[in-house]
């Protein structure tokens, strides 16, 4: 196959590139949020209006098809002592340790395109060390790419915050609350007793319009405990908000964002905000009222969406893409491993590199941070 390569770089390139995205993704059998391109037109907003390193993609083109794109930040990464240009996969507005993935169409699949690629940007750009794959999902086009690549330089160590994913099954057939040990069912109880006296009611957004109405009330309370005292909520940080309100301008329309309310008297005391693609509610942020831990409000909310889906049939699967430990009283169903891959230049130096991170690896863990370039 011959191959065409094109840079992409802001929003102003990845809407020029749109088109032929949503084409390329229309292909997919199954895609998820981060192979979308409203994902990443929400994000290239956001870095540009925060002043961040911008979004830029590599586009892969076989005559005028698009057949695949990667879309990624020039980043330092520190590697214990080593410092490494970095090409990162972009992950979300705050490089979180969360699932990413690129875009690759299906008559690539068996291809090793990435040994090509690898080769290609070693031959006609020079300003990087590294390829970083962080948060590759084993059922993911990377994972699957990387298999076919047996001559590239790679480093692989645990993704993700606790190196695997947790899913909730909840399709039709499934029973998730039957999994649910007897323990947890008493605290669910429990928890309900004791707002036996209050007038406990939810709210849900999937329209734009909806949407918009009700985010003010899920950044008051995800703002109303140690997420905004620390200063990582929506409400507090300038570019988390960005990013929220550009996901319901570019996701909204689509029915690709969800808003889920748990209100105690018409006071807000827990909430979700989801992205919804192909059948996977995926939890991006969750807030809740620490006045009422007692009533375990992020449970209970997170009991309604599960509540909610038997008669709002538009996901199968909810997962926050990483495996919190609070997650697993829910008794996940489905675990996905989750790695990094570091692609290093085929070249004497970053082989030199490479080897010296083996050796790093070999006798502690990688302990790798992120910083603009």
């Amino acid at each position: 196959m011959s191959f065409r390569v094109e840079l992409f770089s802001g929003k102003a390139g990845l809407y020029k590139l749109a088109p032929a995205w949503r084409l390329l993704t229309a292909q997919l059998k199954f895609k998820r949020h981060f192979h979308q391109v409203e994902w990443y037109l929400a994000l290239a907003e956001t870095f540009e209006r925060h002043n961040m390193v911008p979004l830029r993609c590599f586009a892969i083109f076989i005559g005028d098809g698009l057949v695949a794109v990667f879309p990624y930040r020039p980043m330092r990464i520190k590697v214990g002592a080593i410092s490494l240009r970095a090409m990162l996969l972009v992950s979300d507005q705050s490089e979180a340790q969360t699932a990413r993935d690129f875009v690759r169409a299906p008559v690539l699949a068996e291809s090793n395109f990435l040994e090509w690629f690898v080769e290609y940007m070693a031959q006609n750009h020079a300003t990087w060390d590294v390829i970083a794959l962080l948060g590759i999902l084993e059922d993911s086009f990377a994972a699957a790419a990387l298999k076919n690549s047996p001559q590239l330089s790679i480093i692989q160590t645990e993704g993700g915050a606790w190196g695997r994913i947790e899913c909730i099954s909840c399709g039709d057939g499934d029973r998730p609350f039957e999994r649910l040990s007897k323990g947890f069912k008493q605290n669910l109880r429990t928890a309900h007793n004791k707002l036996n006296s209050e007038q406990v009611t939810f709210q849900t957004a999937w329209t734009e319009s909806d949407l918009e109405r009700l985010l003010p009330e899920f950044l008051k309370v995800e703002s109303s405990g140690w997420k905004g005292e620390l200063g990582t909520s929506a409400l507090k940080d300038p570019a988390t908000n960005t990013f929220l309100r550009q996901l319901i301008s570019h996701l909204g329309p689509s029915g690709g964002c969800e808003i889920h309310l748990m209100q105690v008297n018409d006071e807000t005391i827990a909430a979700l905000f989801g992205i919804v693609m192909d059948n996977v509610w995926y939890i991006f942020r969750i807030g809740y009222d620490e006045s009422y831990h007692r009533a375990s409000p992020g449970h209970l909310v997170i009991e309604n969406l599960l509540k909610h889906r038997a008669t709002h049939k538009s996901f199968d699967v909810i997962t926050p893409y990483n495996a919190p430990p609070w997650f697993h009283a829910w008794k996940p169903d489905r675990i996905l491993q989750i790695f990094n891959a570091y692609l290093f230049r085929p070249s004497p130096e970053g082989i030199k590199l490479a080897k010296q991170i083996d050796a790093m690896k070999r006798s502690s863990p990688l302990v790798v941070s992120v910083k603009r370039e």
